[in-house]
C-alpha cells in the first residue's frame, strides 16, 4: 500500500497466518485470505501484480500454480517470484529434510522455462544477495548451521534469494 496500489490481498492456506497478518496493518484497503495456490479466489484478469516470497515452492502443483497466477493478471500484470529454495543454492537443499510436504527445487532456467510455458514473458531474473546477515570471521566457524565460513557466503551472498519476474502478455 506504501507504493499507491489502490488494494491489496493476502493468501495464505493456514487460517492462523492470515489472521496473524491481519494483526499488522488496521488499512481496510488490505484483506487476507485464506486459499489455495492451485484454486486462485480471484476473476481472470483481475490483479496486476502478484508477489510470492519464499511460499511457491510449497506449491503442490507449481506447473498449475503458475497457470493459475497468469489466469488471474491483468494484460501487463506481473508475477514477482522469491525464492531462496532452488537449484543452485545448494546449502538450501537440506531443507526438504525438515519439512513435511514435498517442496519443489528448480534451477534457474527451469523457472524461466516454466514461466514462459504458463504464458508469461519473463522480464527479469537474477540472485539478488542478503547483505543484512552478518557473516563471522573464518576463525568463528564451524558453527551450529555452518561447516565453514565460505558455504555462508555461498549462500547468503553468491546465492541469496532468485527473483523471477514474469509479465502477462
Amino acid at each position: 500500500r506504501e507504493r499507491g496500489i489502490g488494494r491489496g490481498y493476502g493468501l495464505d492456506g493456514a487460517p492462523e497466518m492470515a489472521r496473524n497478518a491481519r494483526e499488522y496493518t488496521d488499512d481496510d484497503a488490505v484483506e487476507f485470505l485464506v486459499g489455495d495456490f492451485d484454486e486462485l479466489p480471484f476473476a481472470d484478469g483481475s490483479i496486476d501484480h502478484v508477489f510470492s516470497m519464499e511460499a511457491f515452492y510449497y506449491a503442490r502443483d507449481p506447473v498449475h500454480t503458475l497457470d493459475e497466477i497468469r489466469r488471474a493478471l491483468t494484460p501487463g500484470g506481473t508475477f514477482y517470484c522469491a525464492v531462496n529454495f532452488f537449484e543452485e543454492s545448494e546449502s538450501t537443499h537440506a531443507w526438504q529434510e525438515n519439512i513435511s510436504i514435498e517442496m519443489t527445487r528448480w534451477s534457474r532456467a527451469e523457472y524461466r522455462e516454466a514461466f514462459r510455458e504458463a504464458g508469461l514473458y519473463v522480464a527479469e531474473q537474477d540472485a539478488i544477495p542478503d547483505r543484512e546477515i552478518d557473516i563471522p570471521p573464518e576463525s568463528a566457524f564451524p558453527t551450529d548451521d555452518w561447516e565453514s565460513r565460505e558455504s555462508m557466503v555461498d549462500r547468503y551472498r553468491t546465492w541469496g534469494t532468485l527473483l523471477t519476474v514474469g509479465v502477462a502478455p
